[in-house]
């Protein structure tokens, strides 16, 4: 693995890691995901038992559960009262995609969850080796905005597979609609893990400003803390899909 590329893209990850934020209520968004969607607001999902996983006789997944139900009580206090969004084209036979979003005069915040059903575990096991070598350890250039991503790192006790690294963002779009800045910063953790033949991907970013509306100072989120978040939410949708 070589260390970031701090002159030139890796054009296998960029477009990936640089698609973090929905356009909220209009837009699209892939948090180094796997594929993008039309987007759309929508009220925080109900209390309420998500629908059971469905699986096959070689025990491989057919039918994800309603994973927004499934993380409900395991989001991190920060995105109380945020935006949240639902992929329109969320399908249980192929794809949930979902972003928790505050962008307030003090901090911004910034959850992406994307769970992905595959035809089989080789074929799911492919995103591990797009992680190491696409996105981890990397920095990436589009525009005005930076993404910078650290050394990957596996993590243990949650699933079959899990890849996590540090990210870091600055000139970030806002991801609001009529609000054309472009020169967010927030850095956080992204988390990858798979079970079975479903991959998961969870980009959980924020930063506190040094003032009001001073989107370009202050401080990410502790990393110890996101990483512990990022895992919760992680062990959250493994306990859904078994």
């Amino acid at each position: 693995m070589t260390g970031p590329h701090r002159n030139g893209v890796r054009r296998g990850g960029a477009r990936a890691v640089i698609g973090l934020l929905c356009v909220v209520g209009a837009g699209a968004c892939g948090p180094l995901s796997d594929t993008t969607g039309d987007g759309r607001d929508s009220a925080a999902p109900a209390p309420g038992t998500p629908s059971a996983v469905e699986t096959n006789a070689e025990g491989l997944v057919t039918g994800l559960p309603e994973i927004d139900r499934a993380v409900s009580g395991a989001l991190p206090a920060d995105l109380a009262g945020s935006k949240f969004w639902s992929d329109p084209f969320n399908s249980r036979t192929r794809e949930e995609h979902f972003s928790w979003t505050v962008l307030g005069a003090r901090r911004n915040r910034v959850l992406t969850l994307q769970v992905t059903l595959k035809a089989g575990i080789a074929e799911a096991k492919k995103k591990a080796s797009y992680v190491r070598k696409e996105l981890a350890d990397d920095r990436t250039r589009e525009g005005r905005q930076v993404v910078e991503t650290g050394p990957v790192e596996k993590v243990a006790n949650i699933a079959d597979e899990c890849l996590g690294f540090r990210i870091s963002r600055k000139n970030a779009v806002s991801g609001v609609i009529g609000d054309p800045r472009q020169d967010y910063s927030m850095s956080g953790r992204y988390l990858y893990c798979r079970v079975q033949n479903v991959n998961m991907v969870i980009d959980w970013e924020g930063q506190d400003y040094a003032r009001p509306w001073a989107v370009t100072t202050g401080t990410g989120l502790d990393q110890a803390t996101a990483n512990r978040d990022a895992q919760r939410i992680a062990r959250a949708v493994v306990a859904s899909l078994r």
